[in-house]
């Protein structure tokens, strides 16, 4: 009590600086006789921490058991033991790539938004954004990957919304182009001209977003006019939102050297994946020429999307089985490859999502000071 009374009659100053180690536990160093505010406070550190790390390992926990419910592994055990090893093993090595390459992709979409954010940390991320994603119903887990980039790293809402568009409504615009291209002349007869033009419409198509903001087409802002002119005022700070979502997107789309490394890394995932199905369906004896291979698995995720189930799955098998009978397929051969198919993409996937969202609940959350000082140096 002495101390605090002499804490107490302490100049302006002073007070000041007991006023910021309390408001900062770390600091304090707990000398005998300190008051019992500070003691007070720096006591229940250690139960909060434990109580935030438990909450999130629980969760986590529950998001492992959510994964492994819908990709139902055990189906696949007893196919995995008569493929040969090493084509299996290769493509289960190829998602590591594939990790890499989302969170590249994020790191040149949110370094054109104005929060730039090393690969390192944005491994995580991704990988948590991915599984989240196909968890939830037309993809509206997103929004948690926004809160994760706004709390740790000070991301505005705005940024990371246009990132996470980008991202997803882009991404799937491609796959939706590229697939139908390779669809011709592998599921739909057609001479190598059409085939061909049906490729140089898909390059052009790729960059849609783009074109589009180039001739003044800006759904965004067009959305934010509309909702200006209402009086309520929670539509209109949704309309300032969207009007700078909106500026953020024509950062990403009318940069050509951000929107091909988009182009670029995208098309890449998408050979991954790709490769994936053909190391599997050549481990259970099928040939299928690889562009028929791009055009099952391309066309069977956006009927997953379209469907607006969590995973995609029931929709996607059903229609990856079908394109692949189309194909030449043994029916017994094409469930047996959408089967195999989550053990070696969607299981393993959607563990480093459930892994990364550990990770990024245990690590520290950014601080007021924190945002303030890395708003100002990204301002600068």
């Amino acid at each position: 009590m002495l101390r605090c009374r002499e804490i107490g009659r302490a100049g302006h100053g002073a007070s000041e600086q007991v006023q910021a180690t309390v408001a900062s536990p770390s600091r304090l160093l707990r000398p005998s006789g300190t008051c019992r505010r500070r003691s007070g406070v720096q006591s229940r550190l250690p139960s909060d921490r434990v109580r935030r790390v438990v909450v999130w390992g629980l969760v986590s926990l529950a998001l492992l058991l959510i994964v492994l419910w819908r990709t139902r592994p055990w189906e696949a055990a007893a196919l995995v033991a008569r493929l040969d090893g090493w084509l299996f093993f290769a493509a289960l090595a190829l998602n590591l790539i594939v990790i890499a390459l989302w969170a590249e992709r994020s790191r040149s979409l949110m370094d054109a938004v104005g929060s730039a954010l090393p690969i390192r940390t944005l491994v995580p991320v991704t990988s948590f954004a991915n599984t989240i994603n196909n968890l939830t119903p037309a993809s509206s887990g997103e929004v948690l990957r926004a809160i994760v980039l706004q709390r740790r790293h000070a991301v505005p809402y705005e940024s990371s919304t246009a990132v996470i568009l980008a991202e997803r409504l882009w991404a799937i615009g491609l796959m939706l182009v590229t697939a139908s291209a390779a669809a011709l002349g592998t599921l739909i007869p057609a001479p190598l001209p059409i085939v061909a033009g049906g490729w140089l419409v898909a390059a052009v198509l790729a960059f849609a977003p783009s074109i589009l903001y180039a001739l003044g087409l800006r759904p965004g802002l067009l959305l934010a006019g509309v909702l200006s002119r209402f009086a309520s005022a929670r539509l209109r700070r949704l309309s300032t939102g969207l009007a700078a979502m909106d500026v953020r997107l024509r950062d990403i789309t009318l940069d050509p050297r951000r929107s091909g490394h988009f182009v670029a890394t995208t098309a890449l995932i998408f050979a991954i994946f790709a490769t994936q199905l053909w190391l599997v369906l050549d481990a259970l004896g099928a040939e299928v020429n690889p562009a028929g291979v791009w055009a099952a698995y391309g066309l069977s995720i956006c009927a997953g999307v379209i469907s607006a189930l969590p995973f995609g799955l029931g929709a996607a098998d059903a229609v990856l089985v079908v394109l692949l009978v189309a194909q030449g397929v043994d029916t017994a051969a094409a469930g047996a490859a959408a089967i195999l198919l989550r053990a070696v993409t969607t299981l393993p996937l959607g563990i480093a999502g459930s892994v990364s969202w550990m990770v990024l609940g245990g690590g520290p959350k950014a601080q007021d000071e924190d945002i303030a000082n890395l708003r100002a140096d990204r301002e600068a």
